[in-house]
């Protein structure tokens, strides 16, 4: 009995997978963990209807605009680099636009600026048709970090202002 050897022959299968494989990664790159630079917002949106499917948030950041994804329980995720400032718009049909100033400038200072800086928060949306057509007069938040630790900072605005379309006249009875 003879014994053939064909060492090239076990190559195929190798560079076959390896070729498949190679040309997978490069139609679907794996998603990179975020990076040591970026601040992560985990959030959910809570709407009077309970209906996400319309619910919508914007990220603005360096005059570009961007829409983050919301998920059927109304949860959101957004990383932003650190170093810069970003306005997230949350609109619903039917609900009040509100909006949330993110600054992340000082996100690095500190010791608290070794890890990654991973933020939650809700947006409660109200309904307009209990407002009176009132709107926001700005923002109703920001959230940035401390200059002199990098500690998380919270402000809260609600001022309402009389919208569009709407005076305010004395009631006759």
């Amino acid at each position: 009995m003879r014994h053939i050897s064909a060492p090239h022959l076990y190559l195929v299968p190798l560079a076959v997978s390896l070729l498949i494989s190679v040309s997978s990664l490069a139609a679907n790159p794996p998603r990179s963990s975020p990076a040591v630079y970026d601040v992560t917002l985990t959030g959910w949106v809570h709407v009077g209807d309970h209906d996400f499917d319309d619910a919508t948030i914007e990220v603005e950041m360096n005059g570009d605009v961007r829409t983050a994804h919301v998920s059927k329980t109304g949860r959101f995720e957004i990383a932003l680099p650190v170093g810069t400032e970003a306005i997230l718009r949350f609109e619903h049909p039917g609900h009040l636009t509100k909006e949330v100033l993110v600054d992340t400038r000082h996100a690095r200072d500190g010791y608290l600026g070794r890890e990654v800086r991973d933020v939650k928060f809700a947006v409660i949306l109200e309904q307009e048709r209990y407002m009176c057509g009132d709107v926001y007069a700005g923002p109703v938040g920001n959230l940035g970090f401390d200059k002199d630790g990098g500690c998380l900072t919270v402000e809260h605005t609600r001022t309402l202002v009389v919208g569009r379309g709407r005076t305010k006249k004395p009631m006759v009875f």
